[in-house]
């Protein structure tokens, strides 16, 4: 407190030496007055003064400066403009480039959708074609079935399914194999060929897109997809190519058991059975080209080589489908064989131009084959016979009957009964003479039947 009160008299008498009391004198009109200016009031009047002066002072300066300041602002606001444009132009620059990726992408996935579908329906088109190429035979086999009892089903064919394989040089036929079904996952990749891809296998763009993953990802995993669509594809077409190919392999050979006819000649005996078709002739090699060619050649040429084995396997069924392959008989024995025998009345050797099949009176004798009949009546030592004109250059004769249930002109389907086992004309018992015909010349019916037999045997 004393310390106090002496800084505030040192500072009273600090006033007091600077400002002494001083007196203003006036002289008017005669009178002379004067003002006191006390140290106080001296103070005060400096405190003002110095107020006023540092104010026009700072205003001076702030006039003399304005326009520094202003233009400094102004700079800053042209740098602050200038990186801000150059940053919207960063996030022009990226967004455009992103936009340009996701176009070329774009595009790019139609193109392979487009390759895809195309294929997808050419595949469509080779898998239906494949499943009315062994129509025919299928039937027949079922026909024939229907006419075997319990027994002779069993005696017909093994278990398991049967795979007829050729092998070169062999004399006696194909080999048969025993194989287990197809791979489920052939079987798979042939539905969603034909019926169309399962709602979980679709490429769901939008919700790849819209899932959160970020646009390489998306585009990675429909690649992916694509992808795998492709390799599916290109895997079905190789299987139906590997399974065309052997089975035009074993239709072949099947025909060739019968060792009448080339099965190659045999298939241009049918060319005139053929649709109607036409325009103009193009290389396949052209057509590629054509058709836009690059890395679509090898798929379109494989596609060409199936279609064309699918159409010939087809054409090798049909052709076997007119040849007397099944047994006329069901139940029987072979009681005389094709060529060279003793003659069962005079005892002297003869030719015997069919096959002897014993059996019971009233046994239904079957057509092996489709066909049309070209005689029905009595002949001679055949007694009562039907003759039957298959195509292609196939008849085939049913002699000794004790009955016929066709006509002359009548068109016979595979496994229809044409009459029933006898005993008319020459002959010693009960049977049935059949023989085989091929281009006017009488053949070995027992090649026929043992062809029938992998024909007809069980198949999976």
């Amino acid at each position: 407190m004393h310390q106090r009160q002496g800084w505030a008299d040192r500072f009273r008498s600090f006033v007091r030496h600077m400002y002494v009391e001083r007196q203003i004198y006036i002289r008017s009109h005669g009178h002379v007055q004067f003002i006191s200016l006390s140290p106080l009031t001296q103070s005060a009047f400096a405190v003002i003064a110095f107020a006023f002066l540092s104010w026009i002072a700072f205003a001076s300066v702030n006039v003399v400066f304005k326009e520094q300041i202003i233009a400094s602002k102004d700079r800053r606001y042209v740098k602050m403009q200038s990186a801000y444009e150059e940053r919207m132009a960063q996030l022009q620059s990226a967004y455009d480039e992103l936009n340009g990726q996701l176009v070329i992408t774009e595009e790019r996935f139609l193109a392979t959708t487009r390759q895809l579908e195309e294929k997808h329906k050419q595949l469509s088109t080779l898998m239906s074609q494949r499943q009315t190429a062994g129509s025919v035979l299928d039937t027949m086999r079922r026909r024939y079935a229907a006419t075997l009892t319990g027994q002779e089903k069993a005696a017909a064919g093994s278990d398991g399914n049967t795979v007829l394989m050729r092998v070169d040089g062999a004399t006696e036929g194909p080999d048969v194999v025993h194989t287990t079904a197809r791979p489920q996952q052939t079987a798979e990749l042939e539905r969603f060929i034909i019926e169309g891809p399962d709602e979980g296998a679709l490429i769901d763009v939008a919700g790849l897109a819209g899932n959160g993953e970020s646009p390489n990802a998306a585009v990675s995993q429909i690649d992916a997809r694509l992808a795998w669509l492709d390799n599916a594809q290109q895997g079905l077409i190789n299987n139906v190519e590997e399974i065309t190919d052997r089975r035009v392999r074993e239709l072949k050979s099947i025909i060739a058991m019968t060792k009448v006819i080339d099965p190659d000649a045999l298939l241009e005996r049918g060319s005139e059975r053929r649709d109607a078709q036409g325009g103009p002739f193009i290389d396949l090699a052209a057509g590629d080209a054509l058709a836009g060619g690059g890395d679509e050649s090898a798929f379109a040429k494989q596609l060409f080589r199936v279609s064309q084995n699918l159409k010939k396997m087809a054409d090798l069924e049909d052709s076997i489908a007119r040849m007397p392959l099944a047994e006329p008989l069901v139940s029987y024995r072979k009681t005389s064989s094709f060529g060279p025998r003793r003659d069962p009345f005079n005892g002297r050797m003869a030719f015997h131009s069919g096959e002897d099949m014993g059996s019971y009176y009233g046994a239904p004798v079957y057509a092996p084959g489709s066909g049309t009949v070209t005689f029905a009546g009595w002949k001679g030592g055949y007694g009562r016979i039907i003759e039957i004109d298959h195509g292609n250059g196939f008849r085939t004769r049913y002699g000794h009957l004790g009955k016929m249930t066709v006509k002359t002109g009548q068109k016979i389907a595979f496994r229809e009964v044409i009459g029933k086992v006898g005993s008319s004309g020459r002959s010693s018992g009960p049977h049935l003479h059949y023989e085989v015909w091929f281009d006017g010349v009488v053949r070995n019916p027992s090649k026929f039947i043992e062809a029938g037999h992998y024909v007809f045997a069980k198949q999976g």
